[in-house]
């Protein structure tokens, strides 16, 4: 009996995706609750799990190709209804994976099935006949000619043979080491779409950080004491930004279906920078959280995001996001809104620079922000009291923190 295999719905907001890898080869057995197959969105990719036991019949779905959720993607053969003639081992292991090519280098099928003969192995001890420029070029690029099929009538392989079969390896070897082109090409309709729909409305401010350090000094013992995770700048700043998003309520929207949204909780998205690009997973409540909660949190999320294990449904949502570019040498950038989201804010590196304080001019630490709104969720002034709350925040992050007034501030 065949058991369909079909595209998951892995969030709320996922309607399309598409299958990085098989886990499995056709022929083998899978269990129920195994890894079979990675769906790759343009947020994460992601393992899925099997909801059934049997064996991989049918791969119908090549890689990296768009399909809708729901899609049937593949088949499976239950143990009990499939004669052991039908998956022999010698035709499981000669089955390609939807992700590999034949030597020759012709692309793959978008279907595997079971080869109708098996060729036998190459006796690698007898060359096969070729020229003598064939022959050096071969040892050059270290090229084995066993693998070369001669495209003349003679047999005999020609030096062109030699550079059309390496042209074709480094071709397979780029499309491997490349990055998910898929995967950029999601990310880049996102982005774009972001642009085209979502008037940009930016304003920006220079900030003294003085105070902010000051309380990361004071806190970073005890808090790692207490909870074993480091606090950061980061940690300070996502705080900060939650409650100045708590302290303008104007803010907690968001533009969907052609009208404005009013959001309750305060979910903030995190850029995290990883090996397959930038992701930003959503701090869940950040107005309830003390800064032990959000250090661990940030933690979680940074770790999820660099082992590829974050969920879409901890990348769906959020009011805005944080991008924090202060590790590297920026010291001011705008960035683009995620789609549903209505702000962005974009942080620089703190850094010694002059700064005027009651007539007198002094050096002292200082942090570039930029935020970036949904015009259509807020004008200019609104943006500007946002950013101005956000920098009250930071230029006095005591009384916010830990004062009695905040409680839901304070570090535990």
């Amino acid at each position: 009996m065949n058991v369909p295999v079909v595209m998951p719905q892995l969030g709320l907001t996922m309607t399309e995706g598409s299958v990085s890898a098989w886990l499995k080869k056709p022929g083998e057995l899978v269990r129920k609750g195994e890894m079979l197959f990675v769906v790759s969105t343009d947020k994460a990719d992601m393992e899925v799990e099997s909801l059934d036991e049997g064996v991989l019949a049918k791969i119908l779905v090549e890689p990296k190709k768009l399909v809708p959720v729901g899609t049937v993607i593949a088949y499976l053969e239950r143990p009990g209804d499939v004669a052991a003639a039908e998956f022999p081992s010698v035709g499981a292991a000669a089955l390609s994976q939807p992700n590999e090519t034949p030597s020759t280098g012709k692309a793959s099928a978008g279907v595997a099935e079971v080869p109708s003969a098996v060729s036998a192995p190459v006796d690698r001890k007898e060359e096969p006949p070729a020229s003598p420029r064939a022959r050096r070029l071969a040892r050059e690029l270290g090229i084995d000619l066993a693998q070369i099929k001669a495209s003349g009538a003679s047999g005999r392989i020609a030096e062109e043979d030699v550079r059309k079969y390496a042209e074709g390896a480094r071709s397979q070897t780029a499309a491997v080491a490349a990055p998910d082109l898929r995967r950029r090409q999601l990310i880049a309709e996102r982005m774009t779409k972001s642009i085209q729909t979502i008037p940009h409305l930016s304003v920006s401010a220079e900030v003294n950080a003085e105070k902010l350090l000051e309380l990361q000094e004071s806190l970073k013992k005890s808090i790692e004491k207490q909870a074993g995770v480091k606090l950061t700048v980061t940690d300070l700043l996502l705080k900060a930004l939650g409650l100045a998003l708590q302290e303008t309520p104007e803010m907690q929207a968001v533009w969907e279906g052609g009208a404005l949204r009013t959001v309750d909780a305060i979910d903030l998205g995190l850029a995290i920078a990883t090996e397959r690009g930038v992701v930003a997973p959503v701090v869940r409540k950040v107005e309830s959280m003390g800064l032990v909660e959000v250090a661990r949190r940030r933690l979680e999320a940074s770790e999820k995001a660099r082992q590829g294990r974050l969920s879409l449904a901890e990348l769906e949502g959020g009011t805005g996001t944080l991008s924090n570019l202060g590790m590297y040498r920026v010291d001011h950038f705008q960035a683009i809104i995620s789609p549903v989201q209505s702000f962005v804010l974009a942080v620089g590196r703190i850094a010694e620079r002059p700064w005027v304080e009651t007539g007198v001019v002094r050096v002292a630490p200082t942090i570039k922000l930029n935020l970036c709104v949904d015009h259509r969720v807020a004008d200019g002034a609104l943006a500007a009291l946002f950013l101005g709350k956000i920098a009250e925040i930071i230029e006095n992050p005591q009384r916010w923190f830990d004062g009695p007034s905040n409680p839901a501030g304070s570090v535990g």
